[in-house]
């Protein structure tokens, strides 16, 4: 069985909102994400994809970006699945 890295970027902005939200603070959008990030609306949206192109098309400099912004950790944004061959 062959590993495969899937970006949960959805599920991260999701967990990071909840986080947000228990401190009284305003939810995060992919928007607002992609600005506090300096990349297009459009590169985060389609990171938001669950295709496996996503997590190819991540660069560890965004991901770096993104896990700030969302104040989380690399392991709430990728997500290591195994595959059948």
């Amino acid at each position: 069985m062959a590993k495969q890295v899937r970006l949960t970027l959805a599920k991260a902005i999701a967990k990071a909102n909840l986080r947000r939200a228990e401190a009284g603070e305003k939810p995060i959008t992919m928007h607002s994400l992609a600005v506090q990030a300096g990349v297009a609306a459009t590169t985060i949206t389609r990171l938001a994809r669950t295709d496996e192109k996503a997590a190819s098309a991540l660069s560890l400099d965004l991901a770096g970006k993104i896990v700030t912004v969302l104040d989380c950790g690399i392991e709430d944004l990728l997500e290591v699945v195994g595959t059948k061959d």
